[in-house]
């Protein structure tokens, strides 16, 4: 009985089937990317009324904030970018809120306290004055700067919404926001005093440096209806600050001006010299809602006024400036 010879493998042929398993697996994998792999979106929106997002889904909504919180009333990122629906609510939050008499504060109260602030340099009349928790960051910086500057502070937040208990009883509207603050200016003896101008050029020459106006100046009483209010500081944030102090606006003068720059035009541009931003001003709609539709990659921050619209600010990326914003109607073209 004759045995047959085993056959083996050639290098060849070893090396051709190995060449056909694994085109096989490619093949397969390349077929499961195509017809069952989801494929995610990187939608990026840091935005208004104390909102962020980073959503890495098609799909995301955010949907209106409970009590002690602010949100848009709804953004959606799609893979065509990420839509805004700002209700009329929306018109009352936002650091950019302008109150007075006529127009009172009914936005978001996100309060916290002093309590739990542990920043030395923060010096509360008393630890349970109510604050908006998005400020209380901002608030440390200027009073840290200060300190470097001045070599200690003697400085106190005397009150924040209720002045019945301060040194000032003056009734100023802009307290209801939660926003602002007043100073008075502690003595030698340890005595707290009302704060005046020319004992402190510090703080009106640099808390814009830190997102802080001061709300009611000297030069601008018939536009604003107050008395000038030295003692009485307003964040708004870094970028508009800046702007404000820079052209000698109060609140009021800024957002009239804003309302030259809608969304049909470039906006109004500015640069700190390492950032560039584009500010827009976008009409309430009479419907109730208004739509607004950013590209995808926006880095934007929209606040109410509290009157009649919002004001969507877009920070431009260092790497590429081409960020644009769009309603359903309108593109708005590269700054």
């Amino acid at each position: 009985m004759r045995t047959r010879k085993k056959r083996h493998l050639s290098s060849a042929g070893f090396l051709l089937c190995l060449a056909l398993l694994i085109a096989a697996i490619f093949l397969c994998d390349a077929i499961y990317r195509a017809f069952f792999q989801h494929m995610e979106e990187n939608i990026i929106g840091t935005g208004g009324f104390s909102l962020s997002s980073n959503s890495n889904s098609e799909t995301d909504v955010t949907t209106p904030a409970g009590d002690g919180e602010s949100g848009v009333s709804a953004e959606t990122t799609t893979p065509n970018g990420t839509v805004l629906e700002l209700s009329s609510t929306d018109l009352a939050n936002g650091t950019l809120v302008n109150v007075d008499l006529s127009h009172p504060y009914v936005g978001s109260q996100n309060w916290t306290d002093f309590s739990a602030v542990s920043n030395e340099n923060v010096r509360p009349r008393d630890t349970s004055l109510p604050i908006q928790a998005e400020i209380t960051s901002a608030l440390g910086e200027l009073f840290d700067a200060y300190a470097v500057d001045n070599g200690y502070v003697n400085l106190q937040i005397n009150s924040t919404t209720d002045a019945t208990l301060a040194l000032y009883s003056n009734s100023l509207p802009d307290r209801s926001t939660g926003y602002g603050f007043d100073i008075g200016l502690i003595t030698s003896t340890g005595e707290v005093v009302p704060y005046i101008q020319k004992h402190n050029e510090w703080m009106m020459q640099h808390a814009w440096e830190y997102g802080f106006i001061v709300r009611y100046p000297s030069d601008k009483t018939d536009i604003t209806g107050i008395a000038y209010a030295p003692h009485h500081f307003r964040y708004v944030g870094k970028v508009h600050a800046a702007i404000m102090y820079q052209n000698n606006y109060c609140l009021e003068e800024y957002l009239q001006m804003l309302q030259s720059y809608p969304l049909t035009s470039s906006g109004f541009s500015y640069s700190d010299g390492t950032q560039s931003y584009s500010i827009y001003y976008i009409p309430a709609d009479a419907s109730g809602t208004t739509t607004v539709t950013l590209e995808e990659n926006t880095i934007y921050e929209i606040s109410g006024d509290n009157r009649s619209g919002f004001v969507l600010t877009i920070t431009h990326n260092a790497a590429s400036d081409t960020t644009t914003a769009i309603t359903e109607e309108t593109t708005i073209p590269p700054v």
